[in-house]
């Protein structure tokens, strides 16, 4: 499977950036490159679009931790969206569902992060 990222704007508080295909040693420095990417666009969120990934690692896990705690120093939420199931395989393993937010699908995301405005 090909591998693609994109930041979307969805709204004028929040980007998407969604990922498409394996997430592994040489593919996630561009899902951080693109996750700070859409933080620079004076967002309150960034929401990561995991409906597409087919394959993630430690190195994609690793990844995720990262971008979450350096914009949440920024004063920026990150969540992540719409989990494949390969993603929930991962997070069941791992139990690194409890340390992000995660969220069924970018509808639920983008009312929590109208709620809490």
């Amino acid at each position: 499977m090909d591998f693609e990222v994109s930041i979307g704007e969805h709204a004028r508080d929040y980007s998407v950036v969604s990922v498409r295909g394996e997430v592994d040693l040489h593919t996630a420095p561009k899902v951080q490159y693109s996750i700070e990417r859409a933080a620079e666009n004076d967002a309150t969120a960034v929401f990561v679009d995991m409906s597409g990934i087919a394959f993630m690692d430690s190195t994609a896990l690793s990844t995720f931790m990262r971008a979450k705690d350096s914009l949440e120093k920024q004063g920026i939420s990150f969540r992540l969206v719409a989990p494949s199931p390969a993603v929930e395989r991962i997070f069941d393993v791992t139990g690194f569902r409890d340390y992000f937010e995660v969220f069924a699908s970018l509808e639920e995301a983008s009312r929590k992060d109208a709620a809490s405005r």
